[in-house]
């Protein structure tokens, strides 16, 4: 009986998530459809110091959200590694950031890079394991 429940509520949670990606991909349209008037903006100011700063930060506002949206769709460790890439960059490039918060940014990124280089190579051990014992089983 609790097996049921629990099996009943974490497909109630996924469900759930995927409306929250549904409301997240409406609101990043909004975000998009804003950026024309941002970049109208942006046009006028162009000389202006930290407008293209401004502008920039718009566009990776929508950029992350799209790659929160791909982590709502899709949990895995590749895709939550690549939101936290992109809110590191953004971060490190949009906001005043002294020296020492610029290296720790990029110690973060080339960290979060290797992980991301290992878990594709074990991946990929894995999947070669699995085809070498797919070919075993066939064979008589």
């Amino acid at each position: 009986m609790w097996d049921k429940v629990r099996k009943r509520l974490f497909e109630a949670g996924e469900i759930v998530e995927l409306v929250m990606a549904g409301v997240a991909v409406c609101a990043i349209v909004v975000a998009a459809v804003t950026l024309v008037p941002e970049f109208l903006h942006y046009w006028d100011s162009r000389m202006e110091a930290g407008a293209f700063l401004e502008f920039l930060d718009r566009v990776l506002e929508v950029v992350i959200g799209v790659e929160f949206i791909k982590m709502l769709c899709k949990p895995n460790p590749g895709n939550i590694i690549e939101v936290l890439i992109f809110v590191i960059s953004r971060h490190m490039i949009v906001q005043k950031t002294t020296a020492v918060e610029d290296l720790v940014a990029v110690i973060s990124i080339c960290i979060l890079f290797f992980f991301q280089r290992f878990m594709d190579a074990a991946g990929k051990e894995k999947n070669a394991e699995t085809e070498k014992s797919g070919k075993d089983a066939e064979e008589p």
